[in-house]
């Protein structure tokens, strides 16, 4: 699934753990998509990619 700057969604950190935030940013395509995602809690900017996105909130 394809996600978009602008969405909310729930996603694993580099420690595996389940985050929220919001994408701030996306860069490539297909399943090789890196996302800069915005940490609800933390306020922090992560890097995640495709597939450490587990679902839209």
């Amino acid at each position: 699934m394809s996600y978009r700057q602008g969405q909310r969604v729930e996603y694993r950190d580099q420690q595996n753990q389940k985050q929220q935030g919001e994408i701030r940013q996306t860069e490539g395509s297909g399943a090789s998509t890196r996302y800069a995602i915005r940490n609800e809690r933390t306020m922090r900017e992560d890097q995640v990619s495709e597939n450490q996105i587990e679902r839209e909130l």
